[in-house]
């Protein structure tokens, strides 16, 4: 064989990308300077949540004895999936799941011959540009891009809610980014007031963000985003940041501002429910078991993994 690898068992470190929160793509306010009350919907109103998971299967150190060069490569099993929802409604948990995908794949830092790995059930992905766990991250990022644009296709929500920075492929939709990890602000200091000012179903006003990645800038795709109060408690952990495109018309994207202000704090989860509170979203948190249970049992992959390369 080509290669030779050595499995190590042990989790890659957690890592989250940092690009969508670079304070400089703060572009001004797109409304007056003050607090938005939000807004519950009326009628038939459907939501669905995006998310996804992942479960490190194995890391990797792989020599290649041609070229003389080492790579580290990650074995990952990850899930999308989608979960829809009618507020106010009974919604059986076997009837709101409405889309999931599993895939695995071997994430690693270098071009290699994918001949060699073609009795692997994973499909092999060269991250040469970044660090190979946010490379994987964004793996996943695709993935859930795709479930929410076939929950857009089949089902036409009045909203889609995906966890976590928006990709480009869901333009068009009525879809927002739902990012729970604040860490720097599309605020200058003069107008940081209006945070500690919020109240639960509340939100700042939409503000305009220039281009967050090298797509966004190529495509001329820019965003808004605001921010929304989610429960009762103090500090930045009762908030959430909301973003989406900048192509629909600004009245639409006011309406879909007020919408979240209002029906997000409804499924914000308590201490009680999740140590993640509120920002962790209960729909995120069920759906997130839900796909665990897609992934598969771990041993049997690692298993697997084992018999190809322990025992070559």
């Amino acid at each position: 064989m080509k290669y030779r690898l050595s499995l190590r068992a042990w989790e890659v470190n957690e890592m989250e990308s940092i690009e969508y929160e670079e304070s400089e793509q703060f572009a001004g306010l797109a409304e007056e300077e003050r607090i938005y009350s939000g807004c519950l919907p009326e009628g038939d109103f459907t939501i669905a949540f995006v998310d996804g998971v992942r479960r490190i299967d194995y890391t990797a150190y792989v020599w290649d004895d041609v070229n003389k060069a080492s790579y580290e490569g990650i074995f990952a099993t990850i899930g999308a999936g989608a979960i829809l929802l009618k507020p106010n409604s009974l919604n059986l948990l076997e009837n709101s799941l409405c889309e999931q995908t599993v895939k695995r794949v071997f994430a690693v830092n270098g071009d290699l011959d994918k001949g060699e790995f073609k009795n692997l059930d994973y499909q092999i992905e060269a991250i040469t540009d970044r660090e190979i766990s946010l490379g994987l991250l964004g793996i996943l990022r695709e993935e859930e891009a795709k479930v929410a644009r076939k929950v857009w296709t089949k089902k036409r929500p009045h909203l889609i809610v995906c966890d976590g920075t928006l990709k480009y492929r869901i333009k068009g939709a009525n879809c927002v980014g739902f990012i729970k990890t604040i860490k720097k602000l599309f605020l200058n200091k003069e107008q940081a007031y209006l945070l500690q000012e919020l109240k639960k179903g509340e939100r700042t006003p939409i503000i305009r963000v220039h281009h967050q990645t090298k797509v966004e800038e190529r495509e001329e795709s820019e965003k808004y985003t605001w921010y929304v109060k989610l429960s009762d408690t103090e500090g930045m952990g009762s908030l959430a940041r909301i973003e989406i495109f900048k192509e629909q018309d600004f009245e639409k994207i006011r309406r879909i501002a007020n919408l979240t202000a209002g029906i997000l704090p409804l499924f914000a989860s308590t201490p009680f429910q999740d140590p993640r509170s509120p920002q962790n979203l209960l729909p995120i948190r069920v759906l997130e078991n839900m796909l665990r249970k897609y992934l598969g049992v771990s041993n049997m992959a690692r298993r697997k993994l084992q018999e190809a390369f322990l025992n070559a």
